[in-house]
């Protein structure tokens, strides 16, 4: 009779007790049958309960998922970390506070802390995305030199005006074929100029210089 009133409360929308009842009277089966449906509207206790049933049965994604709907943000990320379950935009949104919330410094604690997760999991974009918001920068910029998206570690750095983020994304730019790309010469020049790294620009100049004289010695059929 258990799972007949298990169904009917489901049905009803009394979805806490139609758990309760599922756990009180042992029917986990139709616990599994149940967890489609749960979400935030739910009682958070109830929630987390099942979270943790989930997590004795081996079952994460749904775990990680009831742990945020029952904004138990820390530990589903703890879990993510632990258990490689990937960070993905969707989840990352749903652990993310609207600018208005209430707890300012908790919204910007935790955004870094997905950011950080994000990061460890190699979801770089995401990283610089979390840390963006969370108004970390330096933190943002590392994240988006680890993705290896030159337009946007070049866009970044344009937006940020930040000297050290000039100087890091100048480097970056260096490692790479800056001899054949004049639009790559030109960012890092500038890059180096906006950050005041004159030291830098100096060897990066005569970096340059040392290209083109080997180049002469080519053209002038001095080097084999």
């Amino acid at each position: 009779m258990d799972d007949k009133a298990i169904a009917l409360y489901h049905r009803g929308g009394s979805v806490s007790k139609a758990i309760d009842l599922a756990f009180s009277s042992k029917q986990f089966g139709a616990l599994q049958l149940i967890s489609d449906d749960l979400d935030e509207n739910v009682d958070p206790q109830v929630l987390h309960k099942c979270a943790y049933f989930f997590i004795e049965n081996d079952q994460f994604d749904k775990a990680v998922n009831l742990l945020i709907a029952s904004k138990k943000f820390e530990e589903a990320l703890r879990m993510c970390l632990d258990l490689d379950i990937q960070i993905t935009e969707e989840i990352a949104e749903k652990m993310t506070f609207p600018k208005e919330h209430s707890d300012a410094k908790y919204r910007l604690y935790l955004l870094e802390k997905i950011g950080e997760c994000a990061y460890k999991q190699g979801s770089f974009h995401l990283a610089t995305k979390k840390f963006t918001q969370a108004g970390n920068k330096m933190k943002a910029m590392k994240s988006l030199l680890k993705s290896g998206d030159t337009e946007k570690i070049v866009f970044f750095a344009g937006v940020s005006r930040q000297k050290e983020i000039y100087v890091m994304a100048a480097n970056y730019l260096q490692s790479l074929d800056w001899q054949k790309d004049p639009e790559i010469l030109k960012n890092i020049i500038s890059f180096y100029t906006k950050g005041r790294a004159l030291e830098s620009l100096s060897t990066f100049y005569e970096s340059c210089a040392q290209v083109c004289f080997f180049a002469l010695q080519i053209y002038q059929g001095k080097v084999g």
